[in-house]
Parts: C-alpha cells; sequence; structure tokens
C-alpha cells in the first residue's frame, strides 16, 4: 500500500527495429511463449522481469508497432520518505 509520500519512476526502453505483431503483444510475458517457433529460445527473460516489477508493486506493458518499433514502460513505486535530503 502506497504512503502518502508515494510518486512512480517510469523507465521507458524503446528500439525502432521491426515491432511485434499485434497478436503475440498479449503473451509476451508468457513463460514458453515464442512468436517463432523455428527459434528454439523462449521469453524467459521477460517473464522475468515481469514478476520481478509485479513483486515491487509495478508495473510492466509493453506497446509496439510492425515495422516501427516496440516500447517497454516499467512503473515503479518510489517511498520518498526513505531518500536523505
Amino acid at each position: 500500500m502506497p504512503s502518502e509520500n508515494w510518486r512512480q519512476d517510469c523507465t521507458y526502453v524503446e528500439d525502432t527495429g521491426v515491432g511485434i505483431e499485434p497478436e503475440h503483444l498479449p503473451h509476451l510475458f508468457d513463460r514458453f511463449y515464442r512468436t517463432d517457433e523455428a527459434r528454439a529460445r523462449d521469453n524467459g527473460g521477460l517473464a522475468i522481469a515481469k514478476q520481478y516489477v509485479l513483486s515491487h508493486d509495478g508495473k510492466i506493458e509493453v506497446k509496439s508497432i510492425p515495422n516501427q518499433g516496440t516500447s517497454f514502460i516499467i512503473q515503479l513505486p518510489l517511498d520518498e520518505s526513505n531518500i536523505s535530503k
């Protein structure tokens, strides 16, 4: 539960690559989901990132436009009562 001093920190990670097709976006944070069946790697890193952010009462989301790029937005709460002035 956020205190009265609660604010959030937002981190954006963006690229201008090929983007991700819309049908894949709801599954990107699933542990064993693959956008390309020919690839042997899974999305374990994204699943771990999501669990880490959620465990700190944060949010992580992805937005992507095919042929334009992808953005990941990470929001984590800040408790300013622990910051030295």
